[in-house]
């Protein structure tokens, strides 16, 4: 969420597009949000809540140090949420677009993302589609973590750190702080300083699809649940019902 427009991007994930909840694929779409919907601010300061999994990880980490050794960033603090005050501007949105959700049939991607676009009058909550029912990819995943982790080492400690901050004066330099009133530790993550990692993107990761067990499942026992103008969208007569009928 971009609090200063204010913005919201909701990213919808269809499940054929989900290769994982991990750090490649956090990171993937937060490099999406710098290039599709950044406003060209060389200093960036972000709220995180506190998921290890997701934002608060090595990987997370080097990704920023990335951004700042290749200047697409000057300036990069990550704020991380305490326990017990994890609710912010973004838990707003996610209520106004459950309101929404609540009230209206949804058959299809085009449908929630219609109902994302619909749940606040002037216009906070903006759907991204990551992909669509029919494999087309609108968001590209990269394998983040390979590619990056060559050059650098892990940030010990990360787990009790609730301020870093990335500056391109420091190349592969993350300052931490526990609280905000510390002092800031400079701490190098580079393996070595003479090699850096390259500009280029990582290798993309296909999204994995959606298994025959599961379009069976869907046309079986979901598909007549959904208006009929999207049974054939979202819940297809699958391959494997198809050879059935073919040997029958």
């Amino acid at each position: 969420m971009t609090e200063g427009l204010p913005q919201q991007i909701n990213y919808l994930v269809d499940e054929g597009m989900s290769t994982s909840k991990g750090s490649n694929t956090i990171i993937s779409y937060i490099h999406h949000f710098f290039l599709n919907y950044g406003l060209g601010d060389m200093r960036v300061n972000l709220h995180c809540d506190n998921c290890s999994g997701q934002n608060k990880n090595k990987y997370v980490v080097w990704y920023f140090l990335w951004r700042a050794i290749h200047l697409l960033h000057q300036q990069v603090t990550m704020n991380f949420l305490i326990t017990g005050h994890t609710k912010f501007g973004p838990d707003w949105c996610f209520g106004l677009v459950k309101q929404k959700f609540r009230r209206t049939k949804v058959s299809s991607l085009s449908e929630i993302a219609g109902v994302v676009q619909a749940s606040t009058i002037s216009g906070v909550n903006i759907p991204q589609l990551v992909g669509d029912e029919a494999g087309n990819v609108f968001v590209q995943q990269y394998d983040w973590q390979s590619f990056l982790a060559p050059y650098f080492k892990p940030l010990v400690g990360i787990l009790k750190l609730h301020h870093l901050r990335f500056n391109s004066n420091k190349p592969g330099s993350v300052f931490v702080k526990e609280t905000v009133g510390d002092v800031e530790k400079e701490i190098q993550l580079l393996k070595n300083v003479a090699q850096l990692p390259p500009i280029q993107l990582p290798a993309p990761v296909a999204p994995p699809g959606i298994g025959l067990d599961r379009q069976w499942y869907l046309f079986n026992k979901i598909r007549e649940f959904c208006s009929e103008e999207k049974q054939d969208v979202t819940c297809p007569e699958s391959l494997h019902s198809m050879s059935l009928n073919i040997f029958s």
